[in-house]
């Protein structure tokens, strides 16, 4: 069972320095009222474990406004040993990540070594957002479960981003030069693109009849809930790449493969992008997360840390006990305004006050 032991913050959003420790098994709730910083702290949690935060992607507002420096230390256990870890964030300089006193080789490699998952009411933009959303979820859980799916991303992107480059470079290039480097590129593209496409299909595979599952025990009804993956293309990705060149030279985009594919979401044989209430998107949201947590289980063979920002609020007591029921029991940390109904069983509870703790 993964578990954070302390987690020690200095200047990170509203939090100047404190020290936290949460029970390292059952729920901590971290209550305080609107504003007070309680989702800053378990999202500096979730900064510490994967790299990144699960609220947005500039960093200059992790780093409180009178410093131009956010320091994280933390002890967690994972897989049966203690690591520590190091986090620096600056407005100015390179950020820096460290574990047991080394950097990483990479931040996935972090990401494979703790494996977390964070419950928010932004979760939301799961099904009513873009494909990006939904690619990212599938991408994290390849990223947790596998060193090499983590490596296949990176080479993914890396070819995209040569491949924009090419694009860029194109006006100002010999033509026949640019398709027999686009020609290379198809190449790279289309065998790692493939591949990770079918990864990607085989995971969703996994999680749609756990999520499906789910789904009913939370909304306790029949509804059937489907999970699928659909290309950006028809065919061979290869061929598509070289059917697309013409256009995309003029456009200066690579427009197909698996950086412009979706995931869809249909909730009793209709879109739930579009068919579906708020409420039951944000219930799929929460048992897909739900099912991802018992596929890490599963698949890490460790029961992941689980954040819960101030979702358990949106629901009745029935359903937050269902809720929590659906997560592997371990290290839960779970934030709101005050202890929800529904919630049983506590193992501690702190009070958040203006970035400072009082309990």
């Amino acid at each position: 069972m993964a578990s954070v032991i302390q987690i020690e913050l200095e200047n990170f959003r509203n939090w100047v320095g404190t020290l936290f420790t949460p029970s390292t098994d059952g729920i901590t709730a971290v209550v305080g009222d609107n504003g007070q910083g309680k989702t800053n702290l378990l999202e500096s949690v979730y900064y510490l474990c994967v790299g990144s935060s699960f609220r947005t992607s500039a960093k200059d507002v992790l780093v409180n406004t009178a410093s131009d420096q956010a320091i994280l230390h933390g002890l967690i256990d994972v897989k049966q040993r203690r690591i520590e870890v190091d986090a620096s964030i600056s407005k100015t300089q390179k950020d820096r990540h460290l574990v047991n006193k080394k950097p990483p080789a990479k931040l996935s490699d972090l990401r494979n070594e703790i494996p977390i998952v964070s419950f928010s009411p932004d979760d939301l933009a799961l099904i009513k957002g873009p494909p990006g959303n939904r690619r990212t979820l599938i991408d994290e859980f390849l990223i947790q479960t596998s060193k090499s799916s983590a490596a296949l991303i990176d080479e993914v992107e890396k070819i995209l981003r040569h491949r924009s480059a090419l694009y860029k470079s194109a006006p100002f290039s010999d033509p026949q030069e640019i398709e027999w480097s686009l020609d290379v590129w198809d190449e790279k593209l289309a065998l790692a693109g493939s591949e990770l496409i079918r990864r990607r299909v085989a995971a969703l595979a996994r999680l749609e009849p756990l999520a499906q599952d789910l789904y009913g025990r939370l909304s306790q009804k029949g509804d059937s809930l489907e999970i699928s993956y659909t290309t950006s293309f028809a065919g061979e990705l290869k061929d598509a790449l070289l059917t697309s060149r013409k256009d995309d030279l003029r456009r200066q985009v690579t427009s197909v493969g698996p950086h412009r594919d979706d995931i869809d979401v249909v909730l009793a044989k209709m879109p739930a992008r579009a068919c579906a209430s708020q409420g039951e998107q944000r219930t799929i949201s929460y048992v897909i997360k739900a099912a991802m947590c018992r596929l890490l289980e599963e698949v890490a063979k460790e029961t992941p840390i689980v954040l819960l920002d101030d979702i358990l609020s949106e629901l009745d007591a029935n359903r937050s006990k269902s809720l929590l029921e659906l997560i592997p029991e371990g290290q839960i940390l779970l934030s709101a305004t005050s202890l929800p109904n529904g919630v049983d069983s506590v193992a501690r509870v702190v009070c958040v006050n203006g970035g400072r703790l009082e309990g």
